[in-house]
């Protein structure tokens, strides 16, 4: 299991049961449509918790809340046991980091820009450069991001994310057309990542696999919470997947 090596000193003296991110009985509403119904959701330090369910579930509205670009009806969000009301412009600060749905690059800059980008310590270029190797991208540095196969634009992405050291790394479907290798490599980036993982995959093979805990979302609603053995055989997951029949 990976350790939450960056979190700030102040969590020492925080409980275990305070430590980490914490939701508490979130709500959103979009007009008359309920995209989140009372969801709470506890991410200790250094454990990757996945979160799954049928397309239009919530699963990036989750994501949004906590990362400041939704502001839900009701419910709060703690980090390490303080109140977190999350500003986007200020998530790099608190160690928190997210990749996108395909890739969201600046295209007018290199590689290397794109990824200094998510760096924010004075060893900036430094930091950009190890997460680059550590990606396996570091020879396209010098490209233009447009210039690259889509694999390796997914590879920039988790470079950029990874280059702020966050103690908190967001993915938001990051298996997303990557062939079964690639994929293979992404279970073993995310298994060996020295912070806390938050995990959005349709990819069952690999939430399975990477995941210490998963909740289960269907039309906003957690329908399921614990480890990838229960929710592999949850009567309710296969429903919210397969319909009433399986």
């Amino acid at each position: 299991m990976a350790t939450d090596s960056s979190a700030p000193s102040t969590a020492d003296s925080l409980s275990a049961a305070d430590r980490g991110l914490t939701l508490h009985h979130i709500t959103v509403r979009f007009g008359g449509l309920l995209a989140l119904d009372d969801v709470s959701l506890r991410v200790p330090p250094g454990r990757t918790v996945g979160i799954i369910g049928p397309n239009g579930a919530g699963k990036t509205t989750l994501f949004n809340v906590i990362c400041g670009f939704v502001v839900p009806q009701s419910g709060t969000i703690a980090l390490d046991g303080r109140p977190f009301r999350p500003r986007p412009h200020q998530l790099t600060g608190r160690g928190i980091a997210r990749t996108l749905q395909g890739v969201g690059q600046f295209n007018g800059m290199t590689v290397l820009e794109n990824v200094l980008v998510g760096a924010r310590s004075r060893k900036a270029e430094e930091e950009a450069w190890a997460a680059l190797e550590r990606c396996g991208v570091a020879e396209h540095a010098a490209a233009l991001p447009a210039s690259l196969p889509y694999a390796k634009r997914k590879r920039v992405e988790l470079a950029r994310a990874l280059a702020a050291k966050p103690r908190i790394l967001m993915l938001d479907e990051p298996a997303g057309g990557l062939d079964a290798d690639e994929i293979r490599w992404l279970a073993t980036l995310i298994q060996e990542a020295d912070c806390t993982v938050l995990l959005v995959e349709h990819h069952m093979d690999l939430v399975m696999s990477v995941c210490d805990e998963i909740l289960v979302l269907d039309f906003g609603k957690p329908i399921a919470l614990g480890p990838p053995a229960e929710i592999r055989t949850d009567p309710k997951v296969a429903e919210a997947y397969l319909g009433a029949a399986a």
